[in-house]
């Protein structure tokens, strides 16, 4: 008997939030319909190498094998397909070849999902938010994906992709600012005011000129004069123009 059982501790488990970079790494998605499609279309954002097991798929899925951005194993899955993925997730319709997914994987010490059963899964999919750098992740430990697709649907209004724009300005500027403010406490200072200021409002609103007014008041005229903010504006305006995830 371990020590929480001993100690009358709850054994559920508790979720560490983490954020996975798959840039290049092999991932399984097995199933072909549309919530497979679905997170095919997560992992190839996030640059993974995807391949697709299952004898059909829908046109969305069809259209990115034939474009040569997935893999498509097209047969059922047996027991061993799991080896030498990064991360597997589980989107089929039949329950048993889920359970059999979820167990192959984990055998294997391989990181598996098996959508809208935690019980199946060593690591959850939470709802998501995207506005460029920004990623907002809402779960409930598997109690109620709805409500979590709620709560993610509520903050869409929130944070719009204005929220792109700003995160792009907020990253192109921190390399400007450690090179130019020398002293820690004053770069943490500037750091600050940046993040408080309102510009995703005057973004909103389409108030460039209020933009630029506003960072060149905080960062003072040193930094302002050598980061070409013009440029940084224009890359702004791009950022927002990239559709933001929601799942």
């Amino acid at each position: 008997m371990n020590r929480q059982a001993q100690e009358g501790e709850s054994t559920e488990a508790v979720y560490f939030p983490a954020l996975l970079d798959l840039r290049g790494k092999r991932c399984l998605v097995v199933g072909g319909g549309r919530v497979a499609a679905r997170k095919v279309a997560s992992l190839l954002l996030c640059r993974a190498a995807v391949t697709v097991l299952s004898p059909d798929v829908v046109a969305e899925l069809a259209e990115e094998v034939q474009r040569g951005r997935v893999e498509h194993w097209a047969r059922p899955y047996r027991a061993g397909d799991a080896a030498g993925f990064h991360l597997v997730i589980g989107a089929t319709d039949d329950p048993a070849v889920n359970a059999a997914v979820a167990e192959d994987a984990r055998r294997q010490g391989i990181l598996v999902n098996i959508v809208d059963c935690a019980a199946e899964s060593n690591f959850l999919v939470p709802a998501t938010l995207r506005r460029g750098a920004l990623v907002i992740a809402v779960s409930t430990g598997g109690a109620s994906p709805a409500l979590a697709r709620r709560i993610r649907e509520q903050l869409e209004g929130t944070f719009g992709p204005e929220y792109s724009s700003f995160l792009y300005l907020l990253g192109a500027l921190r390399p400007w600012i450690l090179k130019l403010v020398p002293e820690a406490r004053q770069r943490e200072e500037l750091f600050h005011r940046l993040a408080a200021l309102p510009l995703p409002d005057l973004w909103r609103a389409g108030d460039r000129r209020g933009v630029r007014a506003l960072l060149e008041e905080v960062l003072g005229r040193e930094v302002a004069e050598a980061v070409n903010l013009d440029a940084l504006l224009e890359g702004a305006e791009g950022a927002a123009a990239q559709p933001g995830e929601g799942q």
